[in-house]
């Protein structure tokens, strides 16, 4: 009878380690499960998000480009003594448009932020993704650089070194051309380090987008 007993309990705890082992398999495999899905949607989004980053920086650089054309039209222009227009202030001012950029980064904010980083095990998909974020930062800079000279120089000018009643007696709007022609050269500069750098930014869009289609196919 004791040896009865015995069986039956033993018999009832391995039941009781199955039926636990099985729960806990099936509660791992859910786990996996929802992980994977939640890892798929961050890259999808990281994806979608490089995708609009590029599509803005090719307009920006569009933009750019006739900036810079401006600016080298307008260089021989100033101090040679000719008259001036109004077609030079209608150049000016396209000039001192300024293009935007914001980078998508909410999808990697909250990938870091929230400790989700973990979801992803490939080291390479990682540090793509940290770099591109990271080459985000030497774009913006160069963005910050060139918002600046409009900002404290070409700004300032027009405001300090013009005199708009004069064109009303069709004379020199700009009262000093040297100093101008200097802006305007300086601009070029920061004009073409600023298309550099969103062609950088359009080329790191397409790397990263490239590793993520990888690891989603």
């Amino acid at each position: 009878m004791k040896q009865s007993t015995w069986k039956y309990t033993l018999r009832e705890i391995l039941i009781v380690i199955v039926g636990i082992s099985i729960a806990f398999s099936m509660n791992k495999c859910s786990d996996n499960l929802k992980d994977n899905k939640l890892k798929t949607v961050y890259l999808t989004n990281l994806k979608s998000d490089a995708a609009a980053d590029k599509l803005v920086l090719a307009k920006n650089i569009g933009e750019i480009d006739k900036k810079i054309e401006t600016c080298y039209n307008l260089i021989p222009q100033l101090n040679t003594g000719k008259p001036q227009s109004m077609a030079l202030l209608g150049e000016i001012f396209v000039i001192l448009k300024y293009e935007t950029f914001s980078p998508k980064d909410i999808t990697y904010q909250t990938l870091v932020n929230s400790g989700d980083f973990k979801l992803i095990p490939d080291f390479e998909l990682k540090a793509a993704i940290q770099s591109h974020y990271s080459n985000y930062k030497d774009m913006m800079d160069a963005y910050a650089r060139h918002r600046s000279l409009i900002q404290d120089y070409l700004g300032n000018y027009l405001v300090n070194d013009a005199d708009y009643d004069q064109l009303n007696e069709g004379k020199a709007l700009f009262l000093d051309e040297i100093k101008l022609k200097n802006i305007m050269r300086a601009m070029s500069t920061t004009l073409e380090d600023k298309k550099k750098a969103a062609q950088n930014g359009i080329v790191s869009c397409d790397q990263l987008i490239a590793e993520l289609e990888k690891a989603l196919n």
